[in-house]
């Protein structure tokens, strides 16, 4: 099965791992942000670990494979990946249904990209929900 994940938290996949080392800069990130300072560093580090506490919080399940980079589009993030288990998050009535119980009340980083309103934590429903996961059909094609 095919998944997407969409939020309004900033989850740039900056590729910014680790602690800042001085001797690293300056360098362009995946996002081409220009890293040349501690401060450029902490930001793309913040992103970069948003896209990883989403991407760790769906691996507590099942193994996800073909997982996208992040992609923003008007101040809302998403990244697509597949996994193999068809009901790895729930029903065929509710596919998703312990992604969005998993991910409730999760914290994330803000004071990136993202809008200043949008709290501290995943909000899986209702009128502040901040996150959504949605299937995606495969096209299944036959091959010889």
């Amino acid at each position: 099965m095919k998944f997407r994940c969409r939020t309004l938290f900033d989850i740039t996949t900056t590729g910014v791992t680790g602690h800042y080392k001085s001797s690293r800069v300056p360098f362009q990130d995946r996002a081409n942000n220009n890293i040349t300072n501690e401060a450029n560093w902490n930001r793309a580090r913040n992103q970069q670990r948003n896209y990883e506490t989403l991407v760790q919080l769906i691996s507590m399940r099942v193994q996800i494979f073909n997982l996208t980079e992040s992609v923003e589009n008007n101040n809302e993030w998403s990244f697509e990946f597949e996994i193999e288990t068809p009901d790895g998050f729930g029903n065929s009535d509710n596919p998703t249904e312990n992604l969005e119980v998993d991910g409730d009340g999760v914290p994330m980083l803000t004071g990136l990209n993202n809008r200043p309103q949008i709290g501290e934590m995943l909000i899986t429903d209702g009128p502040n929900q901040n996150i959504w996961f949605d299937t995606i059909p495969i096209n299944n094609v036959l091959e010889n």
